[in-house]
């Protein structure tokens, strides 16, 4: 069965209970299928292979979207409203990079929803497919811009949203922005783009830890979600700079690069 996710944010556990580990999160409109079924819970894979479980009531049965689209979200949180004006009540809030659709009019997205019936979300809050500039066209100025929407995201084991996020969470969300698909975790991340010797790191290549991953700003300067910083913030492998990381500066296994 194809099913899609239907809340805002839904975390896929390791196992069918809801005091399993959190591996994952699934974000609003994504489609999955359905592989098997426990008690209150579905067995599901992502469109990236990953799989996990995910309660029954944050899924529901596919077949096609209602309306045109899509239309992704590219502010932080965007506000979705029982009524096309910000000043009427405020129903969910949308994270960064989920895809919406409906019909656009007078500057709102009216878009039908199986848990809270029709919501509106504001035109500027939302880009078109057509909008989303191919990784391959992009300066790396481009991903270094989304990347910085983030900085102060706390960091959340399995988190793939601006409510949270882990580290390759945070990657995968900005790539996605660009239309690049990357797997969920660094294990697979790490087998993307081409290999990048330390020393040629430029902006916009990944940088990669033993299990963990950052996005490099310059050759020294990077971003990442880290626990240690509590979520999403700057360091450096320069030893003079106040945010340096001795452990990362250490540990560092490989860069790779995915802009041209």
């Amino acid at each position: 069965m194809i099913a899609r996710v239907n809340i805002c944010v839904a975390d896929v556990r390791a196992e069918p209970n809801n005091r399993s580990e959190r591996v994952s999160q699934g974000l609003l409109n994504e489609i999955v299928q359905v592989l098997g079924e426990a008690p209150s819970f579905s067995m599901v894979r992502f469109s990236d292979g990953y799989k996990g479980w995910i309660a029954h009531q944050f899924l529901c049965p596919h077949d096609k979207f209602p309306g045109d689209g899509p239309y992704i979200v590219q502010a932080n949180i965007a506000s979705a409203y029982d009524k096309p004006d910000i000043s009427s009540r405020p129903i969910a809030r949308i994270p960064y990079g989920c895809c919406l659709y409906g019909e656009m009019a007078d500057g709102f997205l009216e878009m039908p929803t199986e848990r809270w019936g029709s919501l509106y979300v504001e035109q500027i809050n939302l880009l078109e497919k057509s909008e989303i500039a191919p990784l391959e066209n992009l300066m790396s100025d481009k991903i270094v811009i989304e990347a910085e929407k983030f900085l102060g995201v706390p960091y959340l084991w399995g988190g793939r949203s601006f409510f949270g996020t882990d580290c390759s969470g945070y990657v995968k969300a900005i790539f996605a922005r660009f239309a690049r698909e990357l797997p969920r975790d660094t294990k697979e991340q790490i087998k993307a783009g081409t290999e990048v010797g330390r020393k040629d790191v430029r902006r916009g290549d990944l940088l990669f830890f033993p299990g963990h991953v950052a996005l490099a700003i310059t050759n020294t300067l990077f971003i990442h979600s880290s626990r240690l910083n509590g979520g999403v913030a700057y360091n450096s492998f320069d030893s003079k700079e106040s945010n340096y990381r001795a452990d990362l500066d250490k540990s560092f296994k490989t860069a790779r690069r995915l802009l041209a």
